[in-house]
């Protein structure tokens, strides 16, 4: 098969996500409490506003910024997205110094949201929405919201979508500088929101369109060393995936795509007859690629990866017994409904022998969202946070977990039933080495305040509770991913 970048390029026009509309849901315009993760932030954005510590005492040494970034627009008058996943992308960095916290958000400017302000309403198509036939799509930047993920690269602050370009941000004002081009030749080509980092900072990162996958491999410094394809067999739906020291892996999952046209998420069907294909990629020469088979699952994130001395893969995953948050994902939430999945993921682990297949055993983690150290990223390891819990009558989950692979145990927190509990980063601690050298930290939302705060954890005793709380005077939207840029 001949991998065609103009074909690729083309494929990639059909795997834009955005939003939708739809009537208000609400007769009395009341909105439970858990509701302020899912309300539209303000235009002008929050900040810089300073948070206040309302618990412990800011670990010394604890220096730096926490960028986080999410959906954050769901409604025009009364009409509604259609999908959670389709909100205009709002950055939120949240500054730590001097035991001082300071939070600034702000919406990505993209043509898309500039083109639905002014008109005052949803029109572009993309993940869970059809869109008006008018809008124009000439590529899929043109819907490109700038919405799931954020990444430091070359001293540039990346806004990440799925299948489209990243957004150049101002790192201290969160101002929009227009869209990173990588390389002139790779103008246009997606890069998936989920890009690896080698401990020496080398990133790696996908392009996926169709059954093809585009591999990038980046420097430190932002130049791009390297770019490749990979046939996939399928076009499988992937969000996330995972690479060793040595390898890359490529989760194919019977989620696989059998139409284009909008809404993008309505085009994949479940097909669980066909397992999980694990496709295994050599770093240094593409063209070594192996294959792996596994029961089938469902996913949207993986923790990380690694390589044995004999040759074994090992990689965590939030794995569901089949797909969730399909067509109209979210959408109830953002009405002040509840969607009622009764389908949890399990933190799992994947063990793939250099020349077998993949046998999984499931943790009783129910829960998504893992993190690993990232110093660790790619080599062996022993810890995973993942964020778990539920609550009835609330969305999202309540609770924070650390497993520990070597003991086969876990801590748990339990932030409490009226929090809504977002991903968690190792923060390694300066002049520390092991895992539990390090911070967790991240936001909850404290429903009962209608107030975002931002915990920190000693990983080594998360169980104990947090070291220090940060609370801002306000809540902005739940987002999805983060990353940490030390001071």
């Amino acid at each position: 098969m001949t991998l065609s970048r103009r074909l690729f390029l083309h494929a990639g026009l059909m795997t834009g996500a955005t939003l939708a509309v739809s009537p208000s849901a609400f007769a009395n315009g009341e909105m439970p409490p858990w509701h302020v993760g899912y309300a539209t932030a303000p235009a002008k954005g929050f900040g810089p506003a300073p948070m206040r510590l309302v618990s412990g005492k800011a670990p010394a040494g604890l220096a730096g910024t926490l960028y986080r970034n999410g959906p954050a627009h769901f409604q025009h008058g009364d009409a509604y997205a259609t999908h959670w996943f389709d909100g205009d992308g709002m950055v939120q960095r949240i500054s730590i110094a001097d035991g001082k916290a300071v939070h600034t958000g702000r919406y990505v400017d993209t043509p898309k949201r500039r083109l639905e302000m002014a008109a005052g309403k949803f029109l572009a198509p993309g993940f869970g929405t059809v869109g008006d036939p008018s809008y124009p799509v000439s590529s899929s930047n043109d819907v490109n919201p700038g919405n799931i993920s954020v990444m430091m690269s070359g001293g540039e602050l990346l806004a990440l979508w799925e299948a489209g370009t990243p957004y150049r941000l101002d790192p201290v004002t969160l101002e929009t500088k227009g869209l990173k081009e990588f390389r002139s030749d790779l103008k246009g080509m997606p890069f998936l929101a989920h890009p690896k980092r080698d401990p020496d900072g080398r990133i790696w990162n996908l392009a996926l369109n169709g059954r093809t996958a585009g591999i990038y491999n980046i420097n430190p410094d932002g130049s791009v060393a390297s770019f490749g394809m990979v046939d996939i067999g399928v076009a499988s739906y992937i969000h996330d995936w995972a690479m060793t020291d040595r390898k890359l892996i490529i989760l194919v999952q019977p989620w696989i795509q059998t139409r284009t046209r909008p809404p993008f998420i309505d085009g994949f069907e479940w097909k669980p007859e066909e397992g999980m294909k694990y496709l295994i990629v050599d770093k240094d020469d593409l063209t070594k690629t192996r294959w792996a088979q596994g029961p089938a699952r469902a996913f949207y994130h993986t923790g990380a990866a690694w390589e044995e001395s004999d040759g074994t893969i090992r990689l965590d995953a939030a794995f569901y017994p089949e797909p969730v948050l399909g067509s109209g994902g979210g959408a109830q939430e953002i009405r002040g409904k509840l969607s009622g999945y009764d389908r949890p993921s399990k933190l799992t682990m994947v063990t793939i022998a250099r020349s077998g297949d993949a046998k999984l055993t499931e943790t009783d983690i129910a829960g998504d969202f893992p993190q690993v150290d990232p110093r660790r990223h790619g080599l062996s390891r022993k810890l995973t946070a993942m964020v778990t819990g539920s609550v009835k009558d609330q969305p999202g989950g309540s609770a924070l977990a650390l497993q520990d692979w070597s003991t086969g145990k876990a801590q748990v927190y339990d932030f409490g039933s009226h929090y809504i509990v977002e991903e968690h980063l190792f923060i390694p601690k300066p002049g520390g080495s092991s895992e539990k050298d390090s911070w967790l930290i991240g936001p909850a939302i404290n429903t009962r305040a209608g107030r975002t705060e931002v915990w920190a954890f000693e990983a080594a005793s998360i169980a104990d509770g947090p070291v220090a709380v940060w609370q801002a005077d306000y809540a902005w939207p739940l987002g999805f991913h983060g990353t940490w840029s030390g001071a």
